[in-house]
């Protein structure tokens, strides 16, 4: 046996705590478990205490211990291969128009008129029959610009989708992202027909701030309350609502302000996201003076975590807690675009309206697509190409970072948890601790 190469071990508050990449466990420890672990190439397991083998087998679900034979760097090969690769969805995120209500001074999208024409929407019904004859799942992720611009076109296509794969017997998903400012009762309806089972809306901090940098067309009209309402009447309606905040050197202290204004309102249910704002392309070149770079970004990100958690936010999945990465996002799988309302099918959300980075075309065949020299590029990206990821702890949890910030600068950008991981498990341990000693008070008391 063997000590995984991708153990992490420190002390924190008088203990001994460990996680693992590979699995992305995460334990308290104890002597013996270190003594297992020091020692771990001359154990012989037939002379173990059953304490000792119970342990043994303990770190070995937690991948923290391997067989001698096992090679953890193909193992993430293969599962990256798999994520890229697997044969069985295809995930479609469709804008039905570039049109926007808003005017957000940090969009990256090039806003263009038009909505989708019934030739794109029949091309789309197509590949989703062809692929609902061979695969298990189809996903679906409505976006735009703004895509509830689009209302109608949506309830029409979902319908159909959900059709096609209902006698196909094949599962059917869809999610939207939005501003949130059109959703209605009428919404509401149509989102449950249409089998959208959550929606992701940006709220960027308290009323003044948000209403200055989440404004409509008209910068008169204030957004901050009607999206708040918005929200409620989704929760309300068992339609699970992510709020994304983006933030930047403008918004970064007003995240507690922020929370309790959610707080009364009754929205703790909501997942939150810590967004980053980044300039991504030329369109959002004026904001580049705000931005935090990845460093500072994840330090950020550790004291936000510590706001949430002491303000009742769920914050133990990922984002806020490391998970170990197959492939790194939809740009670099095979079975997965983003449809313009053109028909114009992109790798990358940051690529959409831009023509010069269209991969194809979904009224073609898609094995044409298969012959694209960007779609080759993204898809295989990968951080087995670089001697800095392979050789890195980090590896199977960051897998390079960001297909398109790594193409684009021309080498893997690191991911938040390089810089913050172990105040990330540290803030992570404290809410496990705290929840722990909550359970063990109302046992006492009962």
């Amino acid at each position: 046996m063997k000590a995984s190469k991708y153990n992490i071990v420190f002390d924190y508050k008088g203990k001994k705590l460990a996680f693992n990449g590979l699995s992305a466990a995460f334990a308290e420890i104890d002597d013996n478990f270190i003594r297992l672990l020091d020692n771990i190439k001359n154990i012989k397991e037939d002379e173990l205490s059953e304490k000792d083998k119970d342990l043994l087998e303990d770190m070995k679900r937690g991948s923290f211990v391997l067989d001698d034979d096992t090679n953890e760097l193909n193992i993430i090969k293969l599962n990256s291969y798999l994520g890229k690769f697997r044969p069985s969805v295809l995930g479609l995120t469709i804008a039905p128009t570039l049109q926007c209500n808003f005017a957000c001074p940090y969009c990256y999208e090039q806003r263009q008129t038009g909505m989708i024409s019934k030739d794109v929407i029949d091309a789309i019904y197509k590949k989703v029959q062809d692929a609902a004859e061979h695969k298990s799942n189809i996903s679906i992720n409505w976006y735009g610009g703004e895509p509830l611009l689009a209302k109608d076109v949506i309830a029409e296509m979902s319908q159909k989708m959900i059709e096609i794969c209902e006698k196909n017997n094949v599962k059917y998903d869809a999610y939207i992202v939005t501003n949130g400012y059109l959703i209605n009762e009428e919404t509401v309806k149509m989102f449950k027909k249409a089998k959208i089972m959550g929606a992701q809306i940006t709220v960027d901090g308290p009323p003044e701030i948000h209403n200055a940098r989440r404004k409509l067309c008209d910068p008169t009209i204030k957004t901050f309350d009607v999206i708040i309402k918005n929200i409620q009447l989704l929760m309300k309606n068992d339609i699970p609502v992510h709020i994304r905040i983006n933030i930047d050197r403008t918004n970064i202290d007003k995240l507690e302000e922020l929370l309790e204004i959610l707080t009364q309102n009754g929205l703790q249910k909501c997942g939150i996201g810590l967004g980053h704002v980044k300039d991504y392309t030329s369109t959002c070149q004026s904001v580049a003076h705000d931005c935090l770079s990845n460093k500072e970004y994840a330090e950020e990100t550790v004291k936000q975590q510590k706001i949430l958690l002491k303000h009742g936010f769920r914050t133990v999945d990922y984002p806020y807690y490391p998970g170990v990465k197959a492939n790194y996002c939809c740009a670099d799988r095979l079975d997965s675009f983003v449809v313009g309302h053109d028909g114009e099918l992109y790798k990358c959300w940051n690529d959409v309206g831009v023509k010069k980075h269209s991969v194809g075309n979904i009224k073609n065949d898609l094995a044409l697509t298969n012959s694209n020299v960007l779609h080759q590029k993204y898809l295989l990206w990968s951080p087995f190409n670089y001697t800095e990821c392979v050789e890195c702890e980090y590896l199977p949890i960051c897998m390079g970072g960001c297909p398109f910030n790594g193409m684009k600068s021309g080498k893997p950008e690191c991911e938040k948890w390089v810089y913050n991981l172990i105040d990330i498990l540290k803030v992570r341990y404290d809410a496990e601790q705290m929840i722990y000693s909550q359970k063990e008070k109302v046992s006492t008391q009962v």
